[in-house]
């Protein structure tokens, strides 16, 4: 089965058409990407339609139009071909001597063109001979296809030290720690629709510690940016510490994808909170208050009104906001939040306020980082109704009860499985001798749901 992950496209009929007959290819294996990957040149990004990778065929990239004008589309398969062999051939793992070891195929579909199509040297195909072409391609080294995956999705170079790690002995600690290396130097499926996939309104994403939730939303926010360099984009935090974390990420990424820097105008890394003073200092709470002409409250001033809350007092600086906030005023057309675990619903319900239609609002966070706190409640909870009634924001699920709004990581990186489980029973008290008749359970979560999830 192929896994497909969707990301901003242009052709969205082409897309879809494109998408449904993979789905009907049970035999084939592998990634198809969906306005996946963007390529830097010396022109600027040069985005690719859709990819397709399999151990079978290597690369086959897909040039797709929407309407029956193919002039040209020669030359577009020339361009998408040499600048992806470009790409590739900057990386010293997928090459031999001067040969790439990487099949790369071109071809152009447009699903609107009936009959038969050409598909010789420059293959345009329908859903009638899209199958033909694809049977024809064959790929000779599919042992670099770890290494490729790690290549387009951008990740070979961020998650890896400067030092290159010099092997002499195939059975030494040095060795073990390079197979550790090499094999999370992909994003696996889950993390990688967590980057790519992009939901036109509310998506979360749901992980523990160590399951790769800071360095998806840092992808995912410089994927954002390249493929829509206009937009206000904003990404956001609870530990300061994690501020210059997000801009090495984010402009490693950039410059892998579209050769350059981002433009760090239209795509910020900004606090939660936020102070008086230079941009530097700027937070989400402190611009809401100045775009909607409310009060602003530092730590100082939030302590001496809200003190009574304890720890709580950034929540109801936030609640009391959104709450005298007249008319909504919008700033971003996406925003980003990291560690949402540590923000109450009312900080997410004022992100959301700050935010252009269809309110693009992706929030990261583990429900098991307080066992004895409360969890953030459920979107349709957190962000009301509207003036109609309706739910504002409402995920939908397919009939495996999957959905691109709410994606769960699965796997955690940091520690194993025995230690997660270990963990959590010593925190439930599940093993707690006690009294015949009484159960040794200490705490539980709140939301039962997290047990099925």
């Amino acid at each position: 089965m192929v896994s497909i992950i969707r990301g901003t496209t242009q052709k969205p009929m082409a897309s879809e058409e494109l998408v449904n007959y993979f789905r009907a290819r049970e035999d084939l294996e592998g990634y198809l990407y969906i306005g996946y990957p963007i390529i830097g040149t010396a022109d600027g990004p040069y985005p690719i339609d859709a990819m397709y990778i399999s151990r079978e065929k290597g690369l086959v990239i897909f040039n797709l139009i929407e309407n029956k004008d193919t002039d040209g589309y020669e030359d577009v398969q020339d361009d998408s071909y040499n600048k992806m062999e470009a790409k590739l051939k900057s990386f010293r793992s997928l090459v031999k001597k001067r040969k790439l070891c990487v099949a790369i195929s071109v071809i152009t579909f447009a699903p609107v063109l009936k009959g038969e199509l050409y598909s010789d040297e420059y293959p345009l195909c329908n859903e009638k001979n899209l199958g033909e072409c694809l049977d024809e391609i064959e790929w000779e080294e599919p042992e670099y296809f770890e290494c490729l995956v790690s290549v387009l999705q951008a990740v070979s170079n961020i998650r890896k030290g400067k030092r290159k790690r010099e092997i002499r002995k195939p059975d030494s600690r040095g060795a073990k720690l390079k197979l550790i290396e090499d094999s999370i130097a992909n994003l696996d499926d889950r993390q990688g629709m967590a980057v790519i996939e992009t939901v036109e309104g509310v998506q979360r994403i749901r992980g523990l510690a160590g399951s790769g939730k800071t360095i998806v939303l840092a992808l995912k926010a410089a994927y954002l940016h390249a493929q829509h360099p206009e937009w206000k984009i904003a990404v956001t935090f609870n530990t300061r510490a994690l501020k210059g974390q997000f801009r090495q990420l984010i402009n490693n990424f950039s410059i892998e994808q579209m050769g350059e820097e981002p433009d760090w105008e239209n795509l910020q890394i900004i606090h939660a909170w936020g102070a008086p003073g230079d941009s530097e200092k700027n937070g989400l709470y402190y611009m809401f208050c100045g775009i909607h002409g409310l009060e602003y409250l530092d730590y100082a001033g939030a302590k001496e009104k809200y003190g009574k809350y304890g720890d709580n007092v950034f929540s109801h600086v936030c609640e009391e906001a959104v709450k005298a906030m007249k008319k909504p005023s919008a700033v971003y057309d996406a925003i980003l939040v990291d560690e949402a675990q540590d923000f109450s619903p009312a900080f997410l319900k004022m992100c959301y306020e700050m935010l252009e239609e269809p309110k693009r609002l992706v929030y990261a966070y583990d429900e098991l980082q307080n066992l004895s706190s409360q969890t953030l409640p459920a979107p349709e909870e957190i962000f009301g109704k509207d003036e109609r009634g309706r739910n504002r924001v409402e995920f939908s699920y397919d009939d495996s009860g999957n959905s691109n709004q709410d994606i769960i990581l699965e796997k955690c990186y940091r520690n194993s499985r025995p230690a997660l489980v270990t963990a959590h029973a010593l925190g439930f008290g599940i093993y707690r001798k006690t009294d015949e008749g009484k159960t040794g359970l200490v705490q539980m979560f709140e939301n039962k749901e997290l047990l099925e999830d």
